[in-house]
């Protein structure tokens, strides 16, 4: 009998576990994660962000900018109206969306972490960490 609740009682260990680190890690609940890879209607797809949020006060949002959708986190960003970007993003910002700016795209553009507004995180890899949210820590993915 022992012999036959051996595996089932592995499993069950091994299923805790997996599901006790998930919730101890760094990242809170799951949530949503919105890629944005352009900067063209970037005005339209942070108020579409700020709707998620308030619609789903409680889901976690993280956004993450890959590609041209880095430029409007350069300190000093400005649209073709020459209004700044600084201001909608201190608004998500305010409300704990995190927002996080690929360094590999920063880089590529000859920028750093430094240039970045106040309060935008990084992260090694935009691409790299969209995957990881989704395959490790179950986050929903929205493209804007």
């Amino acid at each position: 009998m022992i012999r036959h609740l051996t595996p089932l009682l592995v499993a069950m260990l091994s299923l805790a576990s997996l599901l006790n680190s998930s919730m101890s890690s760094a990242d809170e609940l799951p949530g949503i994660v919105f890629h944005v890879d352009s900067d063209l209607r970037m005005n339209r797809v942070l108020r579409q962000i700020e709707r998620h949020h308030r619609g789903n006060p409680g889901v976690p949002s993280r956004v993450i900018l890959i590609a041209e959708g880095v430029r409007p986190a350069v300190s000093g960003a400005e649209d073709a109206n020459g209004g700044r970007y600084s201001a909608q993003i201190e608004q998500l910002l305010a409300q704990g969306i995190r927002i996080f700016a690929c360094e590999n795209t920063l880089t590529s553009f000859g920028l750093t972490t430094d240039d970045l507004e106040f309060g935008i995180e990084s992260v090694p890899s935009g691409v790299a960490e969209l995957g990881r949210l989704q395959a490790t820590a179950g986050w929903g993915y929205i493209k804007l």
